[in-house]
């Protein structure tokens, strides 16, 4: 079909802007992807790491990803690695406890410490040498002193 002079420059401007749009939302898709990403860091680092402590605490794997929402075991599996780079924690001697840096403080987290095997997990500070309760499950700093770990957990955030 022949297109007048005007129909044919009407069909570029639309090619032409079309092409236009592609590139501009490309572009903005990647700026609100990155922005998305640093704004779901946090929420990321702090899923990843209570993937991590289910398992050092022996939750099977399906049972973690069930919490998670998910029945592919790959998925689990896929956070543990990605999270042992991204997740820096410190081990106590025995693998009973993980400290964390956070926003208000250290993020403090045992795993079946003590008597009774109690697992949970609280924000804490050290304060005039002592460990400082900020949020989280109230029982664990006195755990961590009833196991006379605290000191070596003070250290560990010095």
């Amino acid at each position: 079909m022949n297109l007048s002079t005007q129909a044919k420059n009407a069909l570029d401007r639309v090619v032409n802007t079309h092409v236009s749009y592609k590139i501009a939302r490309e572009g903005f898709e990647r700026e609100l992807q990155a922005e998305l990403q640093e704004k779901l860091k946090e929420f990321v680092e702090q899923r990843n790491r209570a993937v991590i402590m289910a398992d050092k605490a022996g939750v099977p794997r399906t049972q973690i990803g069930k919490a998670m929402g998910t029945t592919n075991y790959r998925t689990v599996q896929e956070i543990l690695e990605e999270a042992a780079d991204s997740v820096d924690f410190v081990a106590g001697e025995n693998d009973n406890w993980a400290i964390n840096k956070v926003e208000n403080g250290y993020e403090l987290s045992i795993i079946e410490l003590g008597a009774g095997a109690v697992s949970g997990t609280a924000i804490v500070r050290v304060n005039d040498g002592e460990l400082e309760f900020v949020q989280g499950d109230p029982f664990v700093v006195p755990q961590v002193y009833r196991n006379n770990i605290a000191p070596e957990i003070i250290q560990a955030i010095a």
